[in-house]
Order: C-alpha cells, then sequence, then structure tokens
C-alpha cells in the first residue's frame, strides 16, 4: 500500500466533507437554536454535526482493504473514482442520521407524524 494512494484518498474525503459542513452549517445551526431552545446547545449540537460529517467519509476510505484494493487495479482514475464514492457514501450517511435526528423534535412541535409514528394527528 501506498501511504500516497492513502493520503490522497484521504485529502477526497475531507474536501467532500468540508464542502458538505460549509453547505449545511449555517442553516443547521438555524434549525437547531429553534430546535434545542438556545444557542449553547445548537453550537454543541452543530459541531457534533460537523465532526460526524467529517469522520464518516474518512471512515468509509479508510475500510480495510479499500486502499490495497483500489491499488491493486492500478487506475489513477479508478482510485480517485472509488475514493469519491465511498467518501460520499459516508457523507450521505452522516447526514442521513442527522436529518433523522432533527425531523424528531421538528416534527413533534409541529404535529406531524413521522414514518414510524402510527398514533395519527392529534
Amino acid at each position: 500500500m501506498s501511504l500516497e494512494i492513502l493520503f490522497s484518498v484521504w485529502a477526497i474525503a475531507l474536501v467532500l466533507a468540508l464542502l458538505a459542513i460549509v453547505v449545511i452549517v449555517r442553516p443547521l445551526f438555524g434549525v437547531l437554536v429553534e430546535v434545542c431552545g438556545g444557542r449553547e446547545r445548537a453550537r454543541f449540537w452543530t459541531v457534533y454535526s460537523c465532526v460526524l460529517t467529517l469522520m464518516a467519509p474518512l471512515l468509509t476510505v479508510s475500510a480495510p482493504g479499500f486502499v490495497d484494493a483500489a491499488a491493486a487495479s492500478g487506475a489513477t482514475g479508478a482510485i480517485l473514482q472509488r475514493a469519491v464514492f465511498y467518501a460520499l457514501v459516508g457523507i450521505i450517511g452522516a447526514l442521513v442520521i442527522i436529518g433523522r435526528a432533527v425531523l424528531r423534535p421538528i416534527s413533534r412541535m409541529l404535529e406531524i407524524p413521522t414514518a414510524g409514528d402510527h398514533r395519527g394527528p392529534k
């Protein structure tokens, strides 16, 4: 395994994660201020979400055998394509988790039943 490949894959994952964070951090903070009832709590959960969004793609591209399998193909394009794909899988997974966590209190505030809620409207 080449360290250059490993660092390149991590760089791709970090750049994509940072791009996602830049896009979502302000709207997320605004929603969390309302949901959490204060700026300090919202700040904590915003930072927590950013850390999750950074770590998820790093985890997916650092899976055992990922870099070795990518390096075995020998093609730089294939390595980059695989790195982007798995980094995006990690980012999307993190955003789905964050979205579901934020949806629950919002739906309770608005009295909208969620997919798993069979109580119906009040």
